[in-house]
């Protein structure tokens, strides 16, 4: 089993120090719902491009927190943009919108971001 989204972010504090990972919380906090927000909207406008960057985008985020989860499904929804299968794509997006809701709770709670 893998790690709990609490364990990697108590993995990145004693790698990066918690300042550091506290920056990095605010960044995902601001950008990551953003991320999320153009990915559906791309894809209700058939833009599986767009939507395919706003993916890598996402996955590259939640990667540099260690968000193991929320990292697979942003590259899974990117996967599906590439192969122009929208279908899929729309039904990854649903899961990208509670991961990043997860993250973000987590986030705020423990570095008390706004």
């Amino acid at each position: 089993m893998g790690k709990t989204w609490m364990e990697a972010i108590v993995e990145r504090e004693a790698q990066l120090g918690t300042d550091t990972v506290a920056r990095m919380a605010k960044i995902f906090v601001g950008d990551s719902k953003a991320q999320v927000n153009t990915i559906g909207a791309a894809l209700a406008r058939n833009e599986l491009a767009t939507a395919r960057s706003a993916a890598r985008d996402l996955t590259n985020n939640a990667g540099s927190l260690g968000f193991i989860r929320l990292e697979e499904a942003a590259r899974d929804c990117e996967r599906d943009c590439a192969k122009g299968d929208i279908e899929k794509a729309v039904a990854t997006h649903k899961s990208l919108l509670a991961l990043v809701e997860i993250c973000v709770f987590l986030l705020r709670g423990r570095y008390k971001l706004s």
